[in-house]
C-alpha cells in the first residue's frame, strides 16, 4: 500500500475564501500561519463558488470523519481560524488536520502530521453540508 506517496488533493478554493485566508495570514506576528497559507495556495484550484464539485470539503463544510485508532467517528466543520472551537467541532482550516481535510473527497483518505511528528490518517466518511453544493457563496 503506498497511501504515504499518494499526492495531495487538489483544493477547490473561491477567490472569497482566498482573500479571506490571506487576511486573516496577514496579521502582525503570524508568519506561521503565513506559510501555512501558502502550502495550502500551492496544491489550490481557485475557481468559481458553482465550478466546485459537491463532494469535495470546502470552508464551512461540515463532515463526519473516522480518525485511524478512533472507535467513533467525529463531526467537524471546517472554519476559519478566528472561528475554530475543537471542542464544539469546528476546526481551523489551519490546523494540520484542516489543512489536510480541504479539498478532499467524501469517501477518500489523507494523512496528516501531528505535532510530535507521527502521521495520522483520516477518512471522510460523509459530507453533510457543503455551502457551495447548498448555493450559499458567501459565508
Amino acid at each position: 500500500m503506498t497511501a504515504s506517496s499518494k499526492q495531495q488533493p487538489t483544493l477547490y478554493l473561491t477567490e472569497l475564501d482566498v482573500t479571506r485566508l490571506e487576511r486573516i495570514a496577514s496579521r502582525a506576528g503570524a508568519a506561521p500561519l503565513a506559510e501555512m497559507l501558502d502550502s495550502i495556495l500551492e496544491r489550490a484550484a481557485i475557481v468559481p463558488a458553482d465550478a466546485i464539485p459537491k463532494d469535495v470539503v470546502t470552508m464551512n463544510s461540515s463532515l463526519t470523519c473516522a480518525l485511524e485508532g478512533e472507535a467513533a467517528p467525529r463531526q467537524w466543520t471546517l472554519v476559519y481560524p478566528d472561528t475554530a472551537d475543537f471542542d464544539a467541532g469546528r476546526l481551523s482550516v489551519l490546523s494540520p488536520v484542516g489543512q489536510a481535510l480541504l479539498g478532499a473527497r467524501a469517501g477518500h483518505s489523507v494523512s496528516y502530521r501531528l505535532p510530535d511528528g507521527r502521521e495520522q490518517k483520516v477518512t471522510v466518511l460523509e459530507l453533510s453540508f457543503q455551502p457551495e453544493a447548498n448555493g450559499q457563496f458567501t459565508l
